[in-house]
C-alpha cells in the first residue's frame, strides 16, 4: 500500500469515528496524520494536498488547515464497503494471501466473524512459518470488522516460560489471590483478565502441561476462571483463544484440551510455499532494509539465486534473518570502500545459503522468469514506500560505525587500522544498546535478535535463577540473547570460538558452568546448533556477571575532585543545597599535593561512601582522571570518571543517584549533557597514516575518556617513535568483552604490553597496573624491554638474508618468547639477545628441513638440576614452535636455556 492510500485511510477513519460520536465531522489536520502514521509532516501534507486536489477529501481553511472526507460519504453505505475491504486488505497484504495462503486467511476469517463471539483457533506450523503474525492478524481483522472495540487487548503469552512450574502457570494466567503464597503481598490480575473483551494468544502452547491445558477447559467452556489461592470465587472473562504450536497436536496436546478448540490451520513450510512467494518475501525484506539504511541495496543475481533455493529449516524468520547479515556485512564493506550504494555480492551470505545455488540448474525456468536475467537486483527506498520498518536499531547502530569510521579516514588511518579500531567498538555500541533496554521497549531487542532466542535465554536464565539464588536483570537477558545470537552465526560461518579462561573458569564456577551447559542443550535441541565448550565458559561468564549487581543497595555515591583550595566543595555544596540532600562529597586537591596522598585521600573516601552501586567520579583535568582506575584496583568498587567537571553535571549526577538509577545511567546521563566530552575523546585518537605493528594497550573500567587520558600520560613516559608502535586506549565493559577487544588487537597486531586495572593473564603481553604509571622503577623496566624489542625487531633482516626461513613470521614469535621470559622476571642482556635470536631461528630451521640434532652434554644432569627453567623455556618458545608447526626436542629446549640462563 502507498503512503497516500495510508493518509486516505486515515482521514476517513478519524472523520468517521468524528462523526458516530458527535454527528458532525471536524477534519484533522496534516501533523495529525504524520503523527498517527509516523511520516514527516511535509510528506502528510503533500499527500492531503494531493487527495483535496482530487476531489477526493476536503479542506477547510483556518489554523490550523484541517482536512476531513465529505459528509454524504459517512452518511452512506460506502464507508461501510470500505472498512470491509479496509479489513479485508489486512490480509490481501500478506504474502501468499491469493496462492498458497488463500485457504489458511478462509479459515482465519470465518473463525473471527463466526457468531456469536468467534471461534477459538490453534495455529500449527514449523518454527518461523508466521503463527504470530497471522494470529495478530486476526486481531487487527476483528478490530476493523468491529468485532471488537478498538482499544480491545492482545495478550501473547509464550507457554514454554513456565512449562515446568504449573503453580506459576496459573498464577500468571489466572491471577493471584493475595496470600495465595509466600511474597503474594497483594492481589495480583492475570493474562486472562488483562485480555477480557480481546484475544490472548498462547504461543508453543504444547509446552503447557496437562494440568494447564486442564485449567483452560473452565475458560473455554463457560467463560469462567479461578485465582490462585482464591477458590471460593469465580471471575468471568470473555476472551477469543488463539494457540499456537510446532509440534502434532495428535501427540503433544491433550484430546480433550484440542476438542475445545473447533479451528485449526496448518501454515506452510517455506519450502512448502511457491518460489514466487519466497521471492516476494525476498524483495519486502530488502526493502526493509533498505530503508533500515536509508539507501537502495543491490543484490547480485547469484546471491539472489542462492537466496532463493537454499534449504531454510526454520522458514521465514531463518530468512529474514540471513537477509539482515548478508545487508550488515554489505554495508561495512560499503563503507570502507566508500561506494555510493550497498551491494550483497555472494561471499556476504551465510556460507550455509551457497548450497542454493548448486539447485539453480533444475530450477532454471522458473527462477529465471522471476530474475529476468538480470546480473543486478536493485531494492531501494522511495517516499510512497509504505513498509513501516522501524529501522532505529539498525541506522543508529550503522550511523555510530559510520561517524567511527569517518573520524578515524579523517586521521589519516589506512583501511585495514580503520576495521581493527572499529570492530573494538562494535561491542560498546551494543552494551550501550542493551543498557538502555527496560520492559517498556524489549521488543526492540526482537528486531536484531530472533525471538526464539531470546525466549530459550529468557526460559535459561528463569530456570538458573532458583539454582544461583540470584536473579538476573533484563540487562543480563538481552546482553545474552545478542551474545548468543552473534555466537550462532559465528558457528554457522564456520568461525572458530575460544576461550583462554575456559579451564579457569570451569575451576572456579563449577556450578555455573553445569547450569551453563543446560542452554547448551536447550540450543541444540530448538535450533539443531552445537555451541563450542569454549563457548560454554563465556555463557558461565554471563551468569557470574551478575554476581555484585544482585548485591546492590542504597544509591550512586557522587564524588568531585578538582584542583584548588575550595572548588571541589563549593560545587558540592551549592548542588546540596539545591537538592536538599547531603549526597554530593568534594575533595580538593591542593597544587603542591603528592599524587600518592591524593590517592590515599580518596580511596578513604570512596570506602565511606559506597552504598553498594558504585561511585560516579567527576573531575576537573590532569591526573585526577587517570585516578578512578587505581582506586578500583585498591577497592574493587565500581567506579565511571568523567572529566571536565561542572555544577550542571554534578547537579544532573546527583539527581539521577537519588532516583537509584544504576551507575551506568548516572554516567551516560553525564556524558550525554556535555557535548565537549564526545569531541575530546575523538580528538584523542591520534595515529599517523597507519596503526604501526607493535602495539601497546591503555584500558580502564572507569570510561572510554580515562583510556585515551591514560594512553597521553604514557605517551609523554614512553617514546613511541623511538620504539616505532603506538599505543591504543580501550574500554572495560565486562571481563568478556575486555578479552574479546584485547584478541581482535592481538589478530591483527604485535601488543607487547597492557596497562590496566584488570590484569588479562596472558602470557605474551606484558602487563603493568594503572598505579604502576607513575613508577619510575616500572616504568625503567618497561622502557628497557621496548629497547630489546626495538632490537628484535631490526633482527628481521639479518634473519631474512642468513636462515631459510620466514623472518617475520620468526620475528612475530620470538618477541612473545622474550616477553614470556620478562613475565618470568628474566632478564636477557642486549648483548645476549641477537646470538639467542639467531641461535633460535637456526634451530627452527634445522626442524623445518629434519637436519641432525645437535646433542647435549650431561642432558640428564641438566634436566635433573635445572627442571624448573627447562619447563620456563619450553613454555617461552611454544609462541615460536605454533607459529611453525613444529615441536622442538629436549636437546633443543636446553641449548636455549643454557643460553638463557648462562649454564
Amino acid at each position: 500500500m502507498k503512503r497516500i492510500d495510508n493518509v486516505y485511510k486515515t482521514v476517513k477513519r478519524i472523520c468517521l469515528k468524528q462523526y458516530k460520536e458527535s454527528g458532525t465531522a471536524l477534519g484533522v489536520s496534516a501533523s495529525g496524520v504524520a503523527d498517527i502514521l509516523k511520516i514527516q509532516r511535509a510528506n502528510a501534507s503533500s499527500d492531503l494536498n494531493k487527495l483535496f486536489r482530487e476531489n477526493k477529501i476536503e479542506k477547510l481553511a483556518g489554523k490550523p488547515v484541517l482536512y476531513k472526507v465529505n459528509d454524504i460519504y459517512l452518511c452512506n453505505k460506502e464507508q461501510e464497503n470500505d472498512e470491509m475491504r479496509d479489513a479485508d486488505k489486512i490480509f490481501e497484504e500478506i504474502i501468499g494471501a491469493n496462492s498458497s495462503l488463500k485457504n489458511i486467511i478462509q479459515q482465519a476469517k470465518a473463525a473471527i466473524i463466526y457468531p456469536p463471539n468467534g471461534l477459538h483457533t490453534l495455529l500449527c506450523g514449523e518454527t518461523g512459518t508466521g503463527k504470530s503474525m497471522l494470529a495478530e492478524a486476526m486481531y487487527n481483522y476483528a478490530k476493523q470488522i468491529g468485532k471488537i472495540r478498538n482499544t480491545s487487548p492482545f495478550v501473547t503469552f509464550n507457554c514454554a516460560d513456565y512449562a515446568n512450574n504449573p503453580q506459576l502457570l496459573m498464577a500468571q494466567l489466572f491471577g493471584v489471590k493475595k496470600g495465595a503464597y509466600t511474597g503474594a503481598e497483594k492481589d495480583r490480575m492475570g493474562l486472562v483478565e488483562k485480555a477480557n473483551g480481546g484475544i490472548l494468544f498462547l504461543d508453543e502452547v504444547h509446552r503447557l502441561p496437562p494440568e494447564g491445558q486442564e485449567m483452560l477447559f473452565f475458560l473455554v467452556d463457560k467463560g469462567v476462571y479461578k485465582r490462585l489461592g482464591d477458590p471460593n470465587k469465580d471471575y468471568y472473562a470473555k476472551v477469543l483463544i488463539i494457540c499456537a504450536t510446532t509440534e502434532d497436536i495428535k501427540t503433544a496436546l491433550l484430546q480433550t484440551f484440542t476438542r475445545r478448540i473447533p479451528m485449526v490451520i496448518k501454515l506452510p513450510s517455506l519450502m512448502e510455499r511457491t518460489l514466487e512467494e519466497r521471492y516476494q518475501l525476498i524483495i519486502k525484506f530488502f526493502t526493509e532494509e533498505a530503508i533500515c539504511i536509508k539507501s537502495s541495496i543491490s543484490v547480485t543475481s547469484n546471491a539472489l539465486k542462492a537466496l532463493l533455493l537454499y534449504d531454510c529449516p526454520n522458514n521465514i524468520g531463518q530468512l529474514k534473518s540471513d537477509i539482515k547479515i548478508c545487508c550488515a556485512r554489505a554495508f561495512l564493506q560499503s563503507m570502507m570502500n566508500r561506494d555510493n550504494g550497498v551491494c550483497v555480492h555472494s561471499e556476504d551470505l551465510p556460507e550455509y545459503t551457497l548450497s542454493g545455488a548448486l539447485k539453480y540448474k533444475q530450477n532454471k525456468d522458473e527462477v529465471d522468469k522471476l530474475i529476468v536475467n538480470k546480473d543486478i537486483i536493485t531494492f531501494g527506498i522511495s517516499d510512497d514506500s509504505s513498509i513501516n520498518a522501524d529501522g532505529t536499531t539498525l541506522f543508529n547502530f550503522y550511523n555510530a560505525l559510520e561517524e567511527k569510521k569517518n573520524t578515524l579516514e579523517s586521521k589519516g588511518l589506512n583501511k585495514n587500522d580503520i576495521k581493527l579500531i572499529m570492530s573494538l567498538d562494535i561491542d560498546t555500541y551494543l552494551k550501550r544498546y542493551v543498557l538502555s533496554v527496560d520492559n517498556e521497549n524489549l521488543e526492540e531487542l526482537y528486531k536484531v535478535v530472533d525471538k526464539k532466542i531470546v525466549n530459550i535465554v529468557e526460559k535459561f536464565l528463569k530456570e538458573t535463577e532458583s539454582v544461583l539464588n540470584k536473579n538476573f536483570s533484563l540487562k543480563i537477558v538481552c546482553a545474552l540473547s545478542m551474545h548468543l545470537a552473534s555466537t550462532i552465526e559465528r558457528i554457522k560461518s564456520g568461525e572458530k570460538i575460544e576461550n583462554s579462561q575456559l579451564e579457569s573458569v570451569k575451576r572456579e564456577h563449577g556450578i555455573e558452568f553445569k547450569l551453563a551447559e543446560q542452554l547448551k542443550n536447550k540450543v541444540k535441541e530448538d535450533l539443531n546448533i552445537i555451541l563450542p565448550e569454549d563457548e560454554i565458559g563465556f555463557i558461565t561468564m554471563f551468569l557470574c556477571m551478575d554476581e555484585k549487581k544482585s548485591e546492590e543497595n542504597g544509591r550512586v555515591g557522587v564524588l568531585v575532585a578538582m584542583h584548588g583550595e575550595s572548588a571541589a566543595t563549593s560545587i558540592a555544596d551549592v548542588v546540596n543545597r539545591l537538592l536538599k540532600e547531603d549526597h554530593v562529597v568534594g575533595y580538593n586537591m591542593r597544587l603542591e599535593e603528592k599524587p600518592e596522598a591524593t590517592l590515599k585521600n580518596l580511596i578513604t573516601i570512596v570506602n565511606r561512601i559506597n552504598e553498594g552501586k558504585g561511585i560516579v567520579f567527576l573531575v576537573d583535568m590532569g591526573l585526577l582522571a587517570v585516578l578512578g582506575d587505581m582506586i578500583y584496583e585498591k577497592t574493587k568498587v565500581p567506579i565511571k570518571t568523567i572529566e571536565m567537571v561542572s555544577t550542571p553535571m554534578v547537579l544532573e549526577a546527583a539527581s539521577k543517584a537519588l532516583m537509584n538509577s544504576t551507575l551506568d545511567d548516572v554516567y551516560n546521563s553525564c556524558i550525554n549533557i556535555s557535548p565537549f566530552i564526545g569531541r575530546i575523546y575523538k580528538d584523542s585518537l591520534k595515529f599517523n597514516n597507519h596503526i604501526k605493528q607493535d602495539i601497546i594497550l591503555t584500558a580502564c573500567i572507569t570510561g572510554q575518556g580515562s583510556a585515551i587520558k591514560l594512553k597521553s600520560m604514557l605517551e609523554q613516559r614512553i617514546d613511541t617513535e623511538e620504539f616505532n608502535l603506538d599505543i591504543i586506549p580501550i574500554e572495560i565493559l565486562d571481563k568478556l568483552t575486555y578479552k574479546n577487544n584485547i584478541q581482535r588487537v592481538k589478530d591483527e597486531k604485535d601488543v607487547l604490553a597492557i596497562v590496566s586495572p584488570l590484569d588479562p593473564n596472558d602470557p605474551d603481553m606484558i602487563y603493568i597496573s594503572t598505579s604502576d604509571v607513575f613508577s619510575k622503577h616500572k616504568l625503567s623496566d618497561l622502557n628497557k624491554n621496548l629497547n630489546t624489542i626495538k632490537i628484535i625487531n631490526n633482527m628481521e633482516e639479518v634473519i631474512n638474508e642468513t636462515i631459510d626461513i620466514d623472518a617475520a613470521r620468526y620475528i612475530k614469535g620470538f618477541k612473545k618468547f622474550y616477553i614470556r621470559l620478562c613475565n618470568f622476571d628474566i632478564s636477557i642482556s642486549e648483548s645476549v639477545i641477537e646470538g639467542l635470536i639467531l641461535h633460535i631461528g637456526c634451530a627452527v630451521e634445522r626442524v623445518l628441513k629434519n637436519n641432525e640434532i645437535i646433542h647435549v652434554k650431561n642432558k640428564d644432569r641438566l634436566l635433573k638440576e635445572h627442571m624448573n627453567e627447562f619447563e620456563i623455556i619450553k613454555d617461552a618458545v611454544k609462541p615460536i614452535e605454533d607459529l611453525f608447526y613444529i615441536n622442538f626436542s629436549e636437546e633443543e629446549y636446553l641449548n636455549i636455556m643454557k643460553i638463557v640462563f648462562f649454564l
